[in-house]
């Protein structure tokens, strides 16, 4: 426990009192003294049996570098509910919280004067760079009702948020050269006729059925049943030990394995510690971007693969059917359009009411 600034006035004030009331008589004592000694003594009553709250946060979702979501602090009795909106503490305090955010995470605002136990404190968090990063423990420093002392209490409560690589627009030419290797992947014996079906992205035009087309106003295309042998365009990705190669391995994986399962093409995925498969499914996209988000450097495990990707210091090596090039030639200026992002409208919700407190600008 410790004065504050105003409870070392108070002190200094009381002090030059008993001075004067030692030189020029006892009458000023009673005036400014004893209320000193009054209001002190409150203060250390008050926070003498000030315990440390529990702490309980409204975590946000995994997702992409770039995304900004708010977080929710509430506080509790250590031995009561979890702390939420409707179960506060039972003896709410006036003090100070600052909150803690690891590495990788940037957060608008971390420091709160308010009444804790009585309402949550609020900020956003920006996701800056990929991986498993630490909000918290909360700092928490109690006050007494006059602001004359205050001592800090602990918190233990920490939680994580996954944070995925970004994922870039890939380019119309250089999607329609990895669409090209799965369907060269397509078994060549195409004589037994299946069914028609509607047209789907990544299907060729040589199998649409134009007199089927022509009465209806969707493409329709023949399948065959040699098309279930299609195999998946494979990819292998590897980094070396320096930095950010990792980080450029894990963008440009994602992006070009993203993007073709977007256009219908299933990818097998071989990573320095295993392999996956990703298809239109989202558990499976999901799986692959909690595999990028801490993967680290290691050698390109399928050299034979369709499509290898190797992340250096300096730039992202990407070989399409053995001929290499830069990842960022592959990089389109527009948005990607795929990914694991949803919208939040817990983030709206938090801007509305920043918005209608007045409080300022809002991060995006």
């Amino acid at each position: 426990m410790r004065l504050t600034r105003r409870g070392k006035t108070v002190v200094a004030v009381a002090l030059v009192a008993v001075a004067s009331g030692l030189a020029f008589g006892p009458r000023s004592l009673n005036a400014v003294v004893v209320p000193a000694v009054v209001a002190l003594s409150a203060a250390y009553l008050q926070l003498r049996w000030v315990e440390p709250p529990a702490v309980a946060r409204d975590v946000p979702p995994d997702d992409h570098v770039g995304r900004t979501y708010p977080v929710r602090l509430f506080f509790g009795d250590r031995d009561g509910p979890r702390p939420s909106v409707d179960e506060g503490m039972d003896r709410p305090f006036a003090g100070r919280v600052r909150e803690r955010v690891g590495d990788g995470v940037a957060a608008d605002r971390v420091v709160f004067d308010t009444v804790v136990g009585a309402v949550p404190v609020e900020y956003d968090v920006t996701y800056e760079s990929r991986g498993r990063h630490r909000l918290g423990p909360a700092g928490v420093t109690a006050r007494d009702a006059l602001g004359l002392a205050e001592t800090d209490l602990s918190t233990t409560e920490t939680d994580e948020v996954l944070v995925y690589p970004a994922v870039h627009a890939i380019a119309g030419w250089a999607r329609r050269d990895l669409r090209a290797l799965h369907e060269t992947g397509v078994h060549e014996e195409r004589r037994e006729f299946d069914r028609l079906r509607e047209y789907a992205r990544g299907d060729s035009l040589r199998d649409v059925h134009w007199k089927s087309t022509a009465k209806r106003d969707d493409l329709i295309v023949k399948e065959f049943s040699a098309e279930a042998e299609t195999e998946a365009v494979s990819v292998a990705a590897g980094a070396a030990a320096a930095p950010g190669a990792a980080d450029g391995m894990a963008e440009a994986t994602a992006s070009l394995a993203l993007a073709l399962v977007e256009d219908g093409v299933p990818v097998d995925v071989s990573l320095p510690d295993g392999t996956l498969t990703v298809t239109g499914e989202r558990g499976s996209q999901v799986r692959l971007l909690e595999r990028l988000a801490v993967i680290g450097p290691g050698r390109v495990a399928d050299a034979d693969a369709d499509v290898t990707v190797y992340g250096e210091a300096d730039a992202v090596r990407v070989s399409v059917a053995g001929e290499d090039h830069e990842f960022a030639d592959f990089r389109s200026d527009r948005p990607a359009t795929y990914g694991v992002s949803r919208p939040d409208p817990r983030l709206d919700r938090a801007r509305g009411s920043r918005e209608a407190a007045g409080d300022g600008e809002v991060i995006a």
